[in-house]
């Protein structure tokens, strides 16, 4: 588990280390899993946009 914590302490500061580690136990996950969670959802919520600009262009194009 400290290899773990060094790497987050490459991206994190300590009070966000602090955070994580509230939010994981509030949830009853992992760190890790609470990490690859949200960055599922930012990567879905960008290919959402991704995929409604298209479909705006293509309707614009259609009028």
């Amino acid at each position: 588990m400290a290899k773990i914590d060094k790497r987050f302490q490459i991206l994190f500061s300590e009070e966000e280390i602090q955070l994580l580690k509230k939010e994981s136990d509030r949830r009853g996950i992992s760190q890790a899993e609470l990490l690859r969670l949200a960055l599922r959802n930012e990567v879905t919520k960008k290919s959402d946009l991704t995929k409604w600009k298209a479909l705006k262009a293509l309707a614009e194009v259609l009028d």
